[in-house]
């Protein structure tokens, strides 16, 4: 090779060392910068997208915000308040978690022990979250931890190794494979059972799968079960955690940082931090929250799911597709947006319609059961949520009647109650079993035999069972009583007492009065004389000798 062609390829290999160096420094900062102008492109275009609240009739319009899902809900009547497109299918992240706590704190124990599979440590990924400063973190396959600290790792640091591991202990307690499909299974169930219409659950912590998904308004339903538990809020309302433990195995971790520390037996102090900036002392700490929980991966962005609780009223809210720290200010958005606009009313106190009166025992146009208040009754503390602006009288309700074939029910019939077509609550009509054991409530003819196959759109009035036995015995014993009762209020005002009894009660009148006469004639006389004695002794002191002169013989006589 000539000279001249080593020198041209000298600087050939020389340009492009050079433009290989620009652009692994350039690069990178360049895409990160366009990736984060891209996000907030995007995060500024969902603040257009439409509100489904707002189309609602004398509904408060709701806030603008970033998320591209999100749902605010009122935890005990699932009244929606707030809906951004609730159903979309979205990737929860590490919210998931809040479904696998609370399956542990229905099926287990608090001090029951959790044992690490290999699984579970190892099917995360290195950048997942975990429990410790080695990338494998702090526990190993065979590791032992309590299931209350181990709750307390997945609600707080959002361990995901943990979260594995509580999942495979769920269904292993129940007699099912250790697995994180088996756990799976178990989510997907509990969903149902709560009325999730569009979940599926793969995992126990969240990470990315494309079969991993929920949405605002199933994951909102989830959120009022989880924080309808103390011990689930008081963990997830927690910043900061420290606990001590005792390396179960022989794998040895030799510290790197200042995050935990290890002495020479194998003994942790484990310090667990949240991210979540809704906590006291956080930038965005909202006062009223009962407990929160974040989520991320690069498909589903910010996730969060929080509870808060104000006057009385919970909330449960939810945001989607957000960009941090915007996912803390959309969730303190719409808690203020829900306790600003919205209030209770109790129904037990407002209902005229269905309510229980005690006119007439076999009247049931609109008193649905007569008199018969303490055989069925209201629930007391049931209520609606209806905005500021709305009162009972503009809801519109409609009953329906329980299928009593099972006599494990108490519910004889359901109120729901709308306004402006959403359901903002309802209130069950409950039967005390305990003082009917003769009655059967039951729709159709009177004697007809429940187990028959009958069409519910047949059915055009209830009808009301009631043993007439009891009825005329009841009847009877109370005519019986008003009956002996009139007769001894009639003999009392015809009797007249005998003439002897008035004589008798005329004699005694007669004594005292003689008594009363004696006295007082006894008290004259010694009053008499106390005054004939004064009379005597003002005589003698007249006619004393110094007054008197004897020279006569009159005086002397008169004196003496």
């Amino acid at each position: 090779m000539s000279i001249r062609k080593k020198i041209n390829h000298l600087i050939l290999c020389t340009i492009l060392c050079l433009t290989t160096a620009f652009s692994n420094i350039v690069t990178p900062d360049m895409s990160m910068v366009y990736a984060e102008n891209d996000y907030m492109a995007k995060w500024e275009e969902r603040k257009s997208l439409p509100i489904q609240t707002d189309e609602i009739p004398n509904w408060p319009k709701g806030p603008q915000i970033g998320a591209e899902c999100a749902i605010l809900m009122e935890m005990n009547t699932h009244t929606i308040l707030y809906a951004k497109d609730i159903n979309k299918k979205m990737y929860p992240a590490s919210t998931t978690k809040i479904l696998t706590c609370l399956l542990a704190m229905q099926n287990c124990n608090l001090d029951d022990t959790i044992t690490f599979s290999h699984d579970s440590i190892y099917d995360v990924p290195v950048d997942g979250a975990r429990v410790g400063w080695d990338p494998n973190g702090v526990f190993h396959p065979d590791d032992r931890l309590n299931l209350e600290l181990a709750l307390y790792c997945v609600l707080v640091k959002s361990a995901n190794e943990v979260a594995s591991a509580v999942g495979e202990h769920v269904a292993q307690s129940l007699g099912m494979e250790k697995s994180t499909a088996a756990f799976a299974e178990l989510m997907n169930k509990k969903a149902k059972e709560l009325g999730c219409v569009n979940s599926n659950f793969k995992n126990a912590n969240g990470l990315f799968d494309e079969d991993h998904y929920t949405c605002a308004y199933d994951l909102a339903l989830i959120g009022c079960e989880f924080f309808g538990n103390e011990l689930l809020c008081k963990m997830s309302s927690t910043p900061r955690f420290h606990f001590k433990y005792e390396q179960t195995t022989d794998n040895k971790t030799t510290k790197n940082d200042s995050e935990e520390e290890i002495d020479n037996s194998g003994s942790y102090d484990v310090y667990l931090s949240s991210k979540n900036q809704l906590f006291k002392g956080s930038p965005y700490a909202y006062q009223y929250l009962l407990g929160s929980k974040t989520g991320f991966v690069s498909q589903s962005r910010q996730t969060l799911v929080s509870g808060a609780e104000k006057d009385g009223m919970k909330l449960v809210c939810v945001v989607f597709n957000e960009e941090s720290p915007y996912q803390f200010e959309d969730t303190v958005t719409l808690f203020n947006y829900g306790f600003e606009n919205f209030h209770r009313i109790s129904i037990n106190d407002n209902e005229t319609k269905y309510h229980v009166n005690d006119t007439d025992i076999f009247n049931t146009n609109n008193d649905l059961f007569g008199s018969s208040d303490t055989l069925v009754s209201m629930e007391k503390e049931k209520y609606i949520v209806l905005p500021n602006t709305a009162d009972f009288e503009d809801t519109a309700s409609t009953l329906s009647y329980n299928n009593l074939s099972d006599d494990s029910s108490d519910i004889i019939a359901t109120i729901e109650y709308t306004y402006s077509d959403v359901p903002v609550g309802n209130c069950n009509i409950v039967l005390n079993k305990g003082n009917t054991d003769n009655f059967d409530f039951a729709p159709g003819e009177p004697g007809a035999n429940q187990s028959d196959n009958t069409n519910p759109e047949d059915k055009t009035s209830p009808t009301i069972f009631i043993n007439v036995t009891k009825v005329i015995t009841v009847v009877i014993i109370v005519a019986v009583l008003l009956i002996i009762l009139m007769l001894i209020f009639s003999f009392l005002k015809s009797y007249h007492f005998s003439p002897r009894g008035r004589g008798i009660k005329r004699k005694r009148e007669q004594r005292r009065e003689h008594r009363q006469t004696l006295r007082n004639a006894k008290r004259n006389a010694r009053l008499q004389k106390k005054i004939n004695r004064q009379k005597r002794k003002a005589y003698k002191k007249r006619y004393t000798p110094s007054n008197f002169s004897f020279s006569s013989k009159h005086n002397r006589k008169r004196f003496k």
